[in-house]
């Protein structure tokens, strides 16, 4: 997708029609849109909000229509309010416009109809209105995502914040194709559903009552889920409501650098959990692959005084220590005695009677290995209870760490609750019973957790159950059939997801990691987890705090990468069932406003190498310097917003602003 012009037309402050056309240009990719805080630079990145979704991020969001043409329209005069953007997708042009009309009584009354929206499309010389503009609209840029290519300076650090990992995780599956496979998924599942249905018409009654108990577990596994989907959404207001409140009493005098010190304790203790994960995680695994070496003591003693017995009194047959002699002897058709031994004669029986009794090889061989496979035995049990003894001894003292500096947070918290304000005592209490929630959330989700497990194991057994069952009716039989066919293939797309999940974050974490270390000075690292959190460590491998400024390169980076490996995934030659990607703008509003100079000219220097399109709407304070340095050759369209004062011009007593194209 790209934008080709946007058009506002008495559309809050922007009097008349105001068009700004984009750049489309492969080596000057950038456009620059200039205008001083009150401009319309964040009415301008909301008209593309607006026109797309109908949605508005502004005070007063129900005054859209501008003030001056309200005032200039006569009594029974309609007034237009309106934004068309033209852009371009998989070679079809696309003119999307969304209007209101207004229309003007006596005594200056306003009233306002419904909004409407029109989007048409043109591929070669054909034009076609669409009937259901927002199925296009979605299925070209998602209203999920739209706030992550329209943004502005204070919305990108959200990114990074502890409650951003839901809006990182949903953007994540529609642009890298997850979301197609999740939706597949379920969809198959709930045909899956529909023909145990129509099994239950079919089957006799032991399939009935079968299906019945099946369709009661899915039931209280939906149950579950929804309750756990639910409480995690608990757990992240709560989370966010704690963070609130320790940014508030950062900033109160007389709590603040007791506050700063509980947060250097609380990244602390989360580095020291985290730690603690691993340790028993290796636990469970060397358990697991070598835990049976605990229970070879008595065997491994019983073997040695079995061997040393046969050292010492011979085994099998006195004089012969190998089958192999036999056979040898069988062969040459003659005794060591001297008799002949001829085939199914007496003597011939009772050689391989006695062959037997008698190792495959040499005894003193076979002896000589099952003293060395002891051995190996004995010396990996050592190594076992070694490797344990030290995971133990670190997990104590992670375990110790983490009683003290829990202990050092409630000592903090209780000084807090010493300082003679009421204030901080207030917002204290009130963080301590966000606490207790949030723990008492955690114990009910992990108490679903488990449940959820018991209730999937009974589940899958109830399933292989049903596979046994054999159904004298076709009909059955076929619905038997789809069945199975719906489970393997879930089972399927569900192991596909998996590994693309896994791609998919490898090589977002990649690129992240790229784009991060050319905008930040600092060598710090900045990783994706399994939970989609964004996370930065500093060369000590800690979780370290960000400032404002910090966090909004971390989200911008974050970003830039994704528009970056969809935009890789877009033109590939040769691509995968999944992997569509696809061309996204950049529209960004005061991206440079929290950074200092160093990190304003690294990002300025390499944000146009992120996306096809690149729009940037800044101040004359942010622009000139580090950015307009980098930046100015980059430029293929530049756009002045002229703002009136009604406050500095008289004549002109109502706010608005044209926007002029700068030659």
């Amino acid at each position: 997708m790209l934008l080709e012009e946007i058009r506002l037309k008495n559309f809050r402050q922007y009097y008349n029609e105001q068009i700004i056309k984009f750049s489309k240009s492969a080596s000057r990719n950038v456009t620059v849109i200039h205008g001083e805080n009150g401009s319309g630079k964040t009415a301008l990145l909301n008209a593309f909000s607006w026109c797309f979704y109908g949605k508005l991020d502004l005070p007063n969001s129900n005054l859209l229509i501008n003030e001056q043409s309200l005032k200039d329209a006569h009594p029974n005069d309609e007034v237009e309010c309106s934004v068309s953007v033209k852009f371009s997708d998989n070679e079809k042009k696309y003119i999307l416009k969304r209007r209101i009309i207004a229309r003007k009584e006596q005594q200056d009354k306003i009233f306002y109809g419904e909004p409407e929206v029109q989007l048409e499309y043109k591929i070669g010389g054909n034009s076609e209105i669409i009937m259901n503009p927002t199925d296009e609209i979605n299925r070209i840029l998602p209203e999920n995502l739209r706030s992550y290519f329209f943004f502005d300076g204070e919305r990108i650090d959200n990114l990074s914040k502890d409650n951003g990992s839901d809006e990182i995780k949903n953007a994540i599956k529609n642009i890298m194709g997850l979301e197609i496979l999740e939706r597949s998924i379920k969809h198959t599942g709930d045909a899956s559903t529909r023909f145990r249905s129509e099994l239950k018409n079919y089957g006799d009654s032991k399939t009935v009552h079968l299906i019945e108990e099946i369709e009661q577990l899915e039931s209280q596994l939906k149950e579950f889920n929804t309750r756990r989907e639910l409480l995690v959404k608990n757990l992240d207001v709560t989370k966010k409501q704690m963070k609130e409140i320790e940014n508030k009493l950062k900033f109160i005098e007389g709590s603040q650098k007791l506050q700063q010190e509980k947060e250097q304790k609380d990244y602390e203790l989360e580095n020291i959990k985290t730690e603690l994960k691993k340790i028993n995680k290796e636990l469970q695994e060397v358990v697991s692959k070598n835990g049976y070496l605990a229970f070879s003591y008595t065997s491994v003693n019983n073997s040695e005084v079995i061997v040393k017995d046969s050292e010492s009194d011979g085994f099998g047959i006195p004089g012969i220590r190998s089958a192999s002699l036999i056979d040898d002897l069988i062969q040459k058709g003659k005794c060591i005695c001297g008799t002949e031994i001829k085939e199914n004669s007496e003597h011939y029986l009772h050689l391989l009677k006695v062959k037997e009794y008698l190792p495959p090889q040499s005894l003193d061989s076979a002896i000589i290995n099952f003293k060395t496979g002891l051995n190996i035995v004995k010396d990996n049990r050592k190594k076992f209870y070694e490797q344990l003894k030290e995971l133990k001894q670190k997990e104590v003292k992670l375990q110790s760490a983490e009683r003290k500096i829990r202990e050092e947070i409630n000592e903090i918290k209780s000084k807090l609750n010493e300082k003679d304000s009421e204030e901080i005592s207030s917002l204290v209490t009130k963080l301590e019973k966000l606490e207790d929630s949030y723990s008492a959330i955690n114990r009910e989700i992990g108490g679903i957790d488990n449940e959820i497990r018991k209730l999937t194991d009974e589940l899958n057994q109830k399933e292989k159950e049903q596979k046994k069952i054999n159904s004298i009716a076709e009909k059955a039989q076929l619905a038997q059939r789809r069945i199975e066919a719906c489970q393997t293939l879930v089972q399927t797309m569900e192991d596909i997801y998996k590994i693309r999940e896994k791609l998919v974050r490898v090589q977002l974490q990649e690129r992240i990691t790229e784009v991060y270390r050319q905008f930040l000075r600092k060598g710090f690292d900045i990783r994706l987890s399994e939970q989609y959190e964004l996370n930065v460590y500093n060369q000590n491998n800690n979780k370290v705090g960000m400032s404002q400024g910090e966090r909004q390169i971390t989200s911008l980076a974050f970003i830039g990468a994704i528009v970056d490996l969809a935009r890789e995934q877009y033109k590939k030659e040769i691509k995968g069932a999944f992997e569509e990607g696809g061309i996204y703008p950049l529209v960004m509003d005061s991206p440079f406003g929290a950074l200092d100079s160093d990190h304003r000219e690294r990002i300025a220097k390499g944000i146009h190498k992120l996306s096809d399109q690149v729009i940037v709407i800044v101040s004359t304070s942010q622009w000139r310097g580090e950015v307009e340095g980098q930046m100015k050759e980059l430029i293929g369209k530049e756009y002045q917003l002229n703002y009136n004062d009604p406050r500095l011009n008289k004549e002109q007593p109502y706010e608005y602003t044209e926007a002029v194209e700068v030659m």
